[in-house]
């Protein structure tokens, strides 16, 4: 097992399978959607003491934004995907580690439902720019097309198809 955040190629470095994120770019894998995943922005209710919400994704050039594994974040502006480059002076890899510096007030996040739900629903971060929300991030089982599947990859993808909703730490907002 390999952990990253780093697109892996599976066939050139010989990984069975891969979980990602989001949209996935057209290629040769086998893809398996696993679940649903909706990204939201957010911020604490300390960092919006001191900074209004914002209302437009332009305005995202004017709020400290923690950025994580990607520079861009998504959005869908009138049935359109649209990546806007955000800057910060604070970036990480993690996701937890993410949300803990946007529970902590240091700005603004983009992070996955099941990271953000139990804090959204306490009130203790607030979602923002959500008419903009991008409704197609799922969580991905990619692996290489073979003419047969090895068993071993079979009944993993089979067991997260299953499980996956007990595997991911919250679920979404209702």
């Amino acid at each position: 097992m390999h952990f990253t955040n780093r697109p892996v190629e599976l066939i050139e470095e010989g990984y069975d399978i891969a979980i990602r994120m989001g949209i996935l770019k057209d290629s040769s894998l086998i893809a398996r959607r696993l679940c649903d995943r909706r990204e939201y922005v957010v911020g604490s209710q300390s960092y919006f003491r001191q900074a209004p919400r914002p209302h437009t994704l332009s305005e995202l050039s004017q709020h400290r934004c923690l950025i994580g594994s990607r520079p861009n974040w998504l959005f869908e502006v009138n049935g359109q995907r649209r990546e806007v480059r955000v800057e910060g002076c604070w970036t990480s890899n993690s996701g937890p580690a993410l949300l803990d510096a946007a529970r902590k007030g240091l700005g603004l996040a983009q992070l996955p439902d099941y990271y953000v739900a139990p804090y959204l629903t306490s009130g203790e971060l607030v979602a923002v720019l959500e008419p903009f929300q991008h409704h197609d991030t799922a969580v991905w089982a990619v692996y290489p097309r073979h003419r047969h599947l090895s068993p071993k990859i079979r009944q993993l993808v089979d067991y997260l198809v299953t499980n996956i909703d007990s595997l991911l730490p919250n679920s979404a907002p209702t």
